[in-house]
This record gives structure tokens, C-alpha cells and sequence, in this order.
């Protein structure tokens, strides 16, 4: 009986895997229409940027990929250069890594199809870059505000900062671009229970400005450009 028993738990267990695994199609099966281009511009320093596009059918929440097949291609254009997006480890995720690029820089990214409908307006601008200072070290994370500064600041652009660590649940805050965040004490909640303990806390900060996705592709495709930068902290309780 308990045999019998393990065997459905591992048939149950086979199931949710499945249900859960990305699926893949062939392009030369979706319209331009059915595709969501879901595209990221990623600016990690002041420098250099890479377009990250996923291409999805079903929607950006789906998890059924599109593959480029049959001359089908993805050509981005910034700061006077054109490149043909290359696959990535990942089927339906393709990328391209510029220099040279700085705050300001258009991006623009066609896709490319010689059998069905080319979706060409995708375009938007890279934000401007910003320096995030280390906040002070061993505050403690029950008795002390944390302040989290940046420069410049002052832009229209979405903020949003993502704090994590070992000692901590995950926590996100999206204030204005003002230069400063406060986190009041107790705001970032440690784990641990009644022996709370002391790590490093990373902080992921994001300055977003949105672009333009062509309305030939399907209606929840994006394109977002984005400024990334991280530091990070020792924390004690």
C-alpha cells in the first residue's frame, strides 16, 4: 500500500513538472499578431547596454516561447550601429550587447520577417545614468532608519529598488526620483524569528523609462529601457 502511495506521489510530482516546463513554437507557426515582444534595453553602466527580448505567444505571462525559424530575425539599431540579436542559452530569448551608448541614446528594433508582417516600431530612449551610494554600514535593522541615496536625480523616470538578503524577506519600494529613500526602522523584516541574525543586503536599483512596442505585435508586448545598478551593505539586527 505504501508503495502504491509513493508511486502516485511521483506521478503527481511527474504532472506539476510538466505543467510548470517552458514550452517552444516555430515562428513559421504564429502570425505577427500572436507574438508578445516582450523588450528590455539594460544599461548596467554608463556605457554599454544590452536588448533583451523575449518573444512569447499567449500573451507576456505565458510560458510558450517562440523560436525564429525560416528568415525570420530580430535587428536592433543605437548610437549609429545595427546588430542582428543573437539566441541565448534559453529558446525564444535573444540579445545584443552595445557600446559606446549613453543617457539619451535611441534604441530601435525591427522584427524582421520575409513570409509575414514586419513589426518595426519598436523604439524608445536609455534614461540617464545614476551612481548609488553604499548606505552606512551595521545599522541596525529594528533601531535605525536606513537611507538609500543616489545621484543625479530630479527625472521624470520610474525608481524602483529591490533590497535582499539572508537575514530578511525580500522587500520593494518605488519612490520618485528625488535622490533620496528612507526605510523607517523595522521596515525591512527579519528572518529568524527570535534569533535574528546580521548579513550583507544587496540593493538592486532601477531608473525605467518606457519606449514604444509596434501594435502589430500582440496588445501586451512592451519595450522598456532601463539604468541598473547595485550595492550593498552589512546589516545587523
Amino acid at each position: 500500500m505504501f508503495e502504491r502511495g509513493g508511486l502516485v506521489v511521483i506521478g503527481l510530482m511527474g504532472l506539476l513538472a510538466v505543467g510548470c516546463s517552458k514550452e517552444t513554437t516555430s515562428s513559421s507557426n504564429i502570425k505577427t499578431a500572436g507574438i508578445a515582444a516582450l523588450t528590455d534595453v539594460y544599461a548596467d553602466t554608463d556605457t554599454t547596454a544590452t536588448v533583451h527580448v523575449e518573444l512569447r505567444v499567449g500573451g507576456s505571462s505565458s510560458n510558450t516561447y517562440v523560436s525564429l525559424d525560416n528568415g525570420d530575425k530580430l535587428i536592433a539599431t543605437a548610437g549609429g550601429e545595427t546588430k542582428t540579436l543573437g539566441t541565448t542559452d534559453e529558446v525564444g530569448i535573444y540579445e545584443a550587447k552595445f557600446s559606446g551608448v549613453s543617457g539619451g541614446t535611441e534604441f530601435s528594433l525591427v522584427l524582421e520577417r520575409p513570409n509575414d508582417t514586419t513589426a518595426s516600431d519598436n523604439s524608445g530612449t536609455l534614461p540617464d545614468p545614476f551612481t548609488l551610494d553604499k548606505p552606512t554600514d551595521d545599522l541596525s535593522r529594528k533601531n535605525d532608519a536606513l537611507d538609500v541615496t543616489w545621484a543625479p536625480s530630479g527625472t521624470s523616470d520610474d525608481m524602483d529598488f529591490d533590497f535582499d538578503g539572508s537575514c530578511i524577506f525580500p522587500y520593494s519600494e518605488s519612490p520618485s526620483d528625488s535622490g533620496t529613500l528612507t526605510l523607517a526602522k523595522g521596515t525591512l523584516d527579519s528572518t529568524g524569528g527570535d534569533m535574528p541574525k546580521a548579513c550583507k543586503i544587496t540593493v538592486d536599483a532601477h531608473r525605467t523609462r518606457s519606449g514604444i512596442a509596434d501594435d502589430k505585435f500582440d496588445s501586451e508586448s512592451w519595450f522598456r529601457l532601463h539604468q541598473r545598478r547595485s550595492t550593498s551593505f552589512n546589516s545587523s539586527p
